[in-house]
């Protein structure tokens, strides 16, 4: 099989990579000229130098490729025009140039975002079934993206997946709590306690091979998740296994929010974009980020293996061994 994969130098796309070179697919990669391509330097890979924005470069992207697993994106952005043309524009011309192609696809895979979906209101998990409400620019833009792969169902075999939050070796969004856990403080954001579903990567990886290889998940939305858990309880796992009794620093909304509003400001001024933005902070301070992985289950068998405890330690051990911890 031949697989064209977007965002593969990525932290999830490194190990969807990884996963395809040893079930023995011929992987293509779709890299922007400045892509750090250090992570997959072991690999037989077929690169093809371009953006999503350029369409000589998906033309020889899709030729003669059985599978496409687009996970390129932006996760910060200093505007919502800029989400938009990323996440939204981006996955349009890629579906656009699928269609031209005239290639016989056999699964199109886009991988969204339970951003996409938008929190709930209680420690009910949602649905697929349950009307999409994001909160912010980034799952709005991941929302629109849906929709433009959806509105190719007819002519492309399509599925979109919703992970939840994703960590694992090489991740940098869980990388700040082991720090902060490891010099002895837990940050707490709000009051209320932040309920979340969180999977680890390496089962993130076979729920989405299991999805391009299932006829049945075409045209369909599904949650990915692990299980759910506080993050209270994420920090105190983290904790304990490094050895340490953290303090729990609680940040009050406000508090929060504000920190959140300078660093946006210092983005406009350094025209780089921060991970620490209003709208993501928005975000994380929603208490319910819960969801119900058993469409998933019932469609390709996807069924999460790693626990919390083994995740955290596997993910623990590569940060020591890369030197990030």
């Amino acid at each position: 099989m031949r697989v064209l994969v977007t965002g593969g130098t990525g932290f999830i796309g490194i190990h969807v990579i990884a996963e395809l070179v040893k079930r023995s697919w011929e992987v293509r990669c779709l890299v922007r000229p400045t892509s750090n391509r250090r992570a997959l330097a072991g690999y037989d890979l077929e690169y093809i130098v371009g953006s999503l924005e350029d369409p000589v470069a998906l033309r020889q992207a899709m030729q003669d490729i059985d599978v496409v697993i687009h996970l390129a994106g932006a996760t910060k952005a200093q505007s919502i025009a800029a989400f938009d043309r990323i996440n939204h524009g981006g996955t349009q011309h890629l579906v656009e140039a699928c269609v031209q192609s005239g290639v016989n696809l056999r699964s199109f895979v886009y991988i969204s975002s339970i951003a996409a979906a938008g929190p709930g209101l209680s420690a009910t998990p949602l649905t697929e079934d349950d009307a999409p409400n994001p909160v912010g620019p980034y799952g709005r833009s991941k929302l629109l993206a849906e929709q433009a792969v959806l509105q190719a169902s007819s002519r492309l075999p399509v599925t979109v997946l919703r992970p939840s939050a994703i960590y694992g070796p090489r991740d940098t969004d869980f990388l700040p709590l082991f720090r902060a856990v490891k010099r002895g403080f837990l940050p707490c954001l709000g009051r209320q306690e932040l309920h979340v579903d969180i999977c680890y990567v390496e089962d993130l990886v076979q729920g989405i091979l299991a999805a391009a290889e299932c006829p049945a998940a075409r045209g369909e939305v599904f949650f990915l998740g692990g299980a759910p858990h506080t993050w209270r309880n994420v920090g105190h796992e983290i904790a304990r296994q490094l050895g340490t009794c953290p303090y729990e620093l609680h940040l009050p909304r406000p508090l929060a929010l504000s920190a959140a509003t300078l660093a946006d400001s210092w983005a406009r001024l350094s025209g780089r974009p921060s991970i620490l933005s209003r709208a993501n902070m928005l975000e994380r301070l929603q208490p319910f980020w819960l969801f119900d992985s058993g469409k998933a289950r019932r469609t390709f068998g996807y069924a999460p293996q790693v626990s919390l405890a083994r995740g955290i330690a596997q993910t623990l051990a590569w940060y020591r061994e890369a030197g990030w911890l």
